[in-house]
C-alpha cells in the first residue's frame, strides 16, 4: 500500500525519471464539490488521455486511501505510470485547481514550487539552562546544562545543531532566545556551518505559523538572489541563455548549474526528450526516438536527472527570463559551440 508523505526533493526525481506517460493528479480543496465528483471528472480525464484503466484505478484508490486516512490534508498530489508504483504526497498550502494529466515527463512543476518555499531547515530554542533543537515535522531532542558555565553548554547546543543541519541537508537554522546566547551558539558553529547556512532569529516566537513564515522568507530570498545573479553576473559574463532554444542547449551541453522555470508555464510550448538528462531539444532530430512533452516538465526533467538546482519563479515578474525560462551556466556558449 503506497504511503502518503510530504514530498522531498529525491521523490520528484524518482517520478519524472520514466521516459513513458506518467499519470499526474492534482486535487486541492474544493469543499463546494463532493470528493468522488471531483475523481470522477479526473479520471474521466485520465482516461481521455490515454491511460488504461488499471492505472486509473490503482492511483484512484491510493488517493481516496489518502483521503480517507485525513480528510483535512489539504491538496493531495498523485503520480502513477508502469515504471512508477502509485504516490500520494500531502502538500499542505498549494492552491491548485483539480487536474488531471497522462503525459510524460510527469507533471511535478507545482508541487516543485511547493517543495521550493520549504525547504529543510533546523529550529532551535536557546537558553543560559538548556537548548532544544529538531525540525518542523519531527520531535525535538532537549539538552540540560544547568550547573554548568552556560557558555559551554551553548557550545555544546552548537555542536548538536551542527550535526542535525548536515543530517538534514539543511542550510536554515530558525532559532529562539535571548539574543546574546543566540550570538553565542552562532558563534561556536564550525566556520563551514555558518558559511553555508541562513540563520533567522524569531525572539521567543517558535510557534508553528512563525517557523513556516521564517522559511518561506528564506526561501524566497534566496531564489531572488540567484535571479539577480543570473542577471548580472549571467550578462556580464555571458554566463545566462533564456528562451526555449538556447536553453535547452545547454541542458544538452550539460553545463547548467540554475535552471529558472516560470509558473504558470506555457502550456503550448513543447520540447523533444529521450532517455538521457542530457537529450533534449526544441524540434524532433529526424531519426531520432525522442518523445515530446510540455516544454517546462522536459527541462525540469532534465535539471533534476542531471542533479540541477531548479527555481520556480512567477513568470509575471520583471526578472523572468524570456519564454518563461532560462539557465545559469558553468561556460559561455562561446566556448562549447563554434
Amino acid at each position: 500500500m503506497p504511503k502518503t508523505c510530504r514530498p522531498a526533493l529525491r521523490d520528484l526525481i524518482d517520478v519524472v525519471r520514466p521516459a513513458r506517460p506518467v499519470a499526474s493528479v492534482y486535487m486541492g480543496s474544493s469543499p463546494s464539490r463532493s470528493w468522488r465528483s471531483r475523481w470522477v471528472r479526473l479520471a474521466d480525464q485520465l482516461r481521455s488521455d490515454g491511460a488504461g484503466d488499471d492505472l486509473v484505478g490503482a492511483i484512484g484508490a491510493a488517493l481516496h486511501r489518502a483521503h480517507d486516512a485525513d480528510p483535512s490534508a489539504g491538496t493531495l498530489v498523485a503520480f502513477a505510470g508502469g515504471e512508477v508504483p502509485p504516490r500520494v504526497f500531502e502538500a499542505p498550502g498549494l492552491r491548485h485547481l483539480d487536474l488531471a494529466w497522462f503525459s510524460s515527463p510527469a507533471h511535478v512543476l507545482p508541487l516543485l514550487a511547493w517543495v521550493q518555499e520549504r525547504p529543510p531547515c533546523v529550529v532551535a530554542a536557546v537558553s543560559r539552562e538548556t537548548a532544544g533543537l529538531g525540525t518542523p515535522t519531527a520531535d525535538w531532542m532537549s539538552l540540560h546544562y544547568e550547573g554548568r558555565d552556560w557558555f559551554e553548554g551553548v557550545r555544546s547546543a552548537a555542536a548538536a545543531v551542527a550535526g542535525m543541519l548536515v543530517r538534514q541537508d539543511a542550510r536554515l537554522l530558525v532559532v529562539a532566545g535571548e539574543d546574546e546566547v543566540v550570538a553565542a551558539l552562532w558563534g561556536a558553529l564550525p566556520a563551514a556551518v555558518r558559511r553555508d547556512t541562513t540563520a533567522r532569529w524569531v525572539g521567543t516566537d517558535l510557534s508553528p505559523s512563525r517557523i513556516e513564515d521564517e522559511v518561506r522568507a528564506a526561501a524566497r530570498t534566496w531564489t531572488a538572489g540567484v535571479l539577480a545573479d543570473f542577471h548580472e553576473r549571467g550578462r556580464a559574463r555571458r554566463l545566462g541563455v533564456e528562451g526555449a532554444d538556447e536553453t535547452l542547449g545547454a541542458l544538452a551541453d550539460g553545463r547548467v548549474d540554475d535552471l529558472f522555470v516560470g509558473q504558470p508555464e506555457d502550456v503550448t510550448a513543447t520540447a523533444w526528450y529521450g532517455l538521457e538528462p542530457t537529450d533534449v531539444a526544441p524540434v524532433q532530430p529526424v531519426g531520432s526516438r525522442r518523445r515530446c512533452g510540455l516544454l517546462a516538465d522536459v527541462a525540469v526533467r532534465a535539471a533534476l536527472l542531471s542533479g540541477t538546482r531548479v527555481h520556480v519563479i512567477n513568470a509575471a515578474t520583471r526578472q523572468a527570463p524570456e519564454d518563461g525560462i532560462g539557465a545559469l551556466c558553468r561556460v559561455p556558449l562561446t566556448l562549447v559551440r563554434p
